[in-house]
């Protein structure tokens, strides 16, 4: 099925299944060169910006924390990694992500409990939620 191809402009969004039973969660991230990273076709683009390929790693560290908070616990640390979903289009020979691609396993992190010290182990599903552009889509 066509979806929208995802360019410079997507937004990746983390719905929380596994932590703190206080988060809150601040809103869908777009590219943070630090903690969400796709690889970009440096040719190829969609609506001018260029297009998403191959895969977006996502990295969470208490210096660059996820988009999750909590009163009574510390982020730690997170991580996951988005893999193309393309069958058929391809920016530059390799696959171009689309808006609904996911980590099949999700984001895996922990978080500490401010009293206890008590690590908490958490888990996010993470999806391209926005492509970033709505004219160009792909198989």
């Amino acid at each position: 099925m066509a979806e929208l191809i995802a360019n410079e402009d997507m937004k990746v969004a983390f719905s929380n299944s596994a932590g703190p039973p206080d988060l809150v969660y601040s809103g869908d991230q777009g590219i943070d060169l630090v903690k969400i990273v796709p690889t970009l076709d440096q040719k190829v683009k969609a609506n001018g910006k260029k297009v998403a390929t191959t895969a977006t790693t996502i990295t969470f560290t208490a210096a660059t924390p996820c988009p999750h908070t909590s009163a009574t616990h510390v982020f730690v640390a997170g991580a996951a990694v988005i893999q193309t979903s393309a069958q058929k289009v391809k920016a530059s020979l390799v696959p171009v992500h689309r808006q609904g691609d996911s980590s099949l396993v999700g984001c895996i992190g922990s978080w500490t409990n401010i009293s206890s010290g008590a690590t908490v182990p958490c888990s996010c599903g993470v999806e391209i939620s926005e492509a970033g552009q709505d004219k160009v889509k792909g198989e």
